[in-house]
């Protein structure tokens, strides 16, 4: 058993039993290649002599795959599969193939009695599918997704935009916060408000931008997906990006910028001040929902927004009375 350099990475290529395995260690340091290969010896030896997987172990590398590949989600991921592998334990599962559809069901009454909402429910499944969807790929679960066939929530994805007084009201206490800051968060809090007001990024996107990625008028983004893509800046948003000191590559320099609750407590603090039921995906909305009554056509929305289908831009489509009275008006 060894492994081999294929291009910058370090790969499994092995033969068991007459069976040849070859998977990437996602890796081009040797020491770290051959750590992982140890770990995983004993995975390969049960794929091959049909030992089985225990759910936990392949959560565990599920997560290693995951904080390599996704970090901006890692942690979250890793807190609910967390959750569901203590529930599994309490049902006495161990093994990843003992897992069925019903135990699926059981999963979501547990989380619905736990008083989530159908969407974060609907997340905890996800990410459960695609973990099984992993482990076929990887050769380490032989039967069908468990998650095939179940159905998720149908959610309702109606938004109720900020109104402008609410959206400066947010603002104006972002910008105390950061002039009262006690963390690097709070400290760049207002910027951050700002930027996303003036350009619609996630708030990952903001997080993991770098200054190699500023030119001048404009800005590459890493969105969802991992996928890239170019973002025009106004005045206001090019003025915020390069009022930042650079003293490393991140324009924001965030310590724990992949920590899912990394905003949890600057977002109370919002809440208290505003009384308003802030989520930081609400500035978001607002810039769409600014660009709609504008009269910015969908298309040019959704590329701005890095959707990949324009029907997930309608979501934003609020049409309110007085659009509504004015679109007959034209017709007049």
């Amino acid at each position: 058993m060894g492994i081999i350099k294929r291009g910058k990475y370090y790969w499994i290529d092995v033969r068991i039993k007459g069976k040849r395995i070859r998977r990437s260690l996602n890796t081009i340091n040797k020491p770290v290649a051959l750590l992982r290969f140890s770990e995983q010896r004993e995975e390969l030896l049960a794929e091959c002599e049909g030992r089985k997987v225990k759910f936990s172990e392949f959560c565990k590398k599920y997560l290693d795959w995951a904080w390599s590949s996704k970090p901006a989600s890692a942690d979250r991921e890793q807190q609910r599969l967390s959750k569901i592998q203590d529930f599994f334990q309490d049902l006495g599962i161990i093994q990843l193939d003992e897992i069925t559809p019903y135990h699926i069901e059981q999963l979501r009454t547990k989380l619905n009695n736990d008083g989530l909402s159908k969407a974060t429910i609907n997340r905890y499944l996800q990410i459960l599918r695609g973990l099984f969807y992993k482990a076929i790929d990887w050769e380490a679960y032989n039967k069908s997704n468990p998650l095939k066939k179940i159905k998720f929530y149908k959610e309702n994805p109606t938004v109720n935009p900020l109104t402008e007084a609410q959206a400066k009201k947010i603002i104006y206490a972002a910008e105390e916060i950061s002039q009262e800051y006690r963390s690097p968060l709070q400290k760049s809090f207002h910027d951050i408000c700002m930027l996303a007001v003036n350009t619609g990024l996630r708030k990952s996107e903001i997080l993991n931008l770098k200054w190699k990625d500023f030119r001048g008028n404009e800005i590459s983004v890493n969105g969802k997906g991992d996928k890239n893509r170019r973002m025009p800046l106004n005045s206001r948003a090019k003025a915020i990006i390069i009022k930042q000191p650079k003293n490393t590559e991140w324009i924001f320099d965030i310590p724990n910028r992949h920590q899912a609750s990394l905003f949890k407590r600057t977002v109370g603090q919002i809440r208290k001040r505003t009384g308003i039921d802030f989520h930081f995906h609400l500035l978001r909305h607002h810039f769409t929902t600014k660009l709609v009554e504008k009269g910015i056509d969908f298309i040019t929305i959704s590329e701005l927004l890095g959707h990949s289908k324009t029907t997930t831009t309608l979501i934003y489509a609020h049409t309110n009375r007085d659009r509504k009275e004015r679109a007959v008006k034209a017709l007049e």
